[in-house]
């Protein structure tokens, strides 16, 4: 799967992830849409210090169960 991945400041890259398994109780999430909010705007330019790298962005999606 492709990953946008935070490396530091003004740094991302798209990379490819394996495919998480899930656990017991848990779900695989098929996303087909996901948005940029303000908090991902200001952990790229690294104005917070709650983006630590390497960190996969993007917390605001949609998607169905796998």
């Amino acid at each position: 799967m492709k990953a946008l991945v935070y490396e530091g400041p003004k740094r991302q890259r798209i990379l490819e992830r394996e495919r998480p398994q899930p656990g017991q109780g848990e779900v695989l999430v098929r996303i087909r849409a996901c948005g940029i909010c303000g908090s991902d705007v200001h952990g790229y330019l690294g104005l917070t210090g709650r983006r630590l790298a390497p960190m996969v962005m993007g917390h605001e999606f949609a998607g169905e169960i796998a």
